[in-house]
């Protein structure tokens, strides 16, 4: 757009037709040059630390957030599942406690590798206390107990 377009464009503002660039747009007689952006996705942060403590499960993200599980009606004496609440990441989770846990605080630790096979004449381990958590994108992360049978 040359000056003189620019200058009729203002002189006749409310005329003229056809005005394009920021004046035209300025006017409303010209189309948009963008469109707006697509909203971000929803932003996803893992799970860095859990402890089971009683009836609930207490997990601490990694912007430092922390979310709770409570069993509530879900409670039983092998776990529960449920949907972390008290913070913006509602990421479904189960609880898995071996038989005769106590109600006590259970600090878990992330597995990031699949279980190694044992050996014939070996006990597998098992811990007492295993958290599964699945983001809204399908990853799962798992917690378990240093501590097992």
């Amino acid at each position: 757009m040359t000056w003189t377009k620019t200058l009729i464009c203002v002189t006749a503002a409310l005329a003229v037709q056809g005005c394009d660039g920021p004046l035209g747009r300025i006017l409303g007689q010209a189309e948009p040059e963008f469109t707006l952006p697509e909203p971000l996705p929803e932003r996803l942060v893992r799970p860095v630390f859990v402890v089971v403590d009683g009836d609930r499960v207490i997990v601490e993200m990694g912007d430092q957030t922390q979310c709770l599980g409570n069993a509530g009606g879900n409670f039983s004496a092998a776990g529960w599942t449920g949907a972390l609440s008290d913070c913006p990441y509602p990421y479904s989770y189960s609880v898995a406690l071996a038989a005769g846990t106590p109600a006590r605080q259970i600090a878990l630790n992330e597995v990031t590798t699949p279980p190694l096979p044992a050996a014939e004449d070996a006990v597998p381990f098992r811990p007492i206390a295993a958290v599964r958590i699945t983001d809204t994108a399908g990853q799962t992360y798992r917690f378990e107990s240093a501590e097992g049978f």
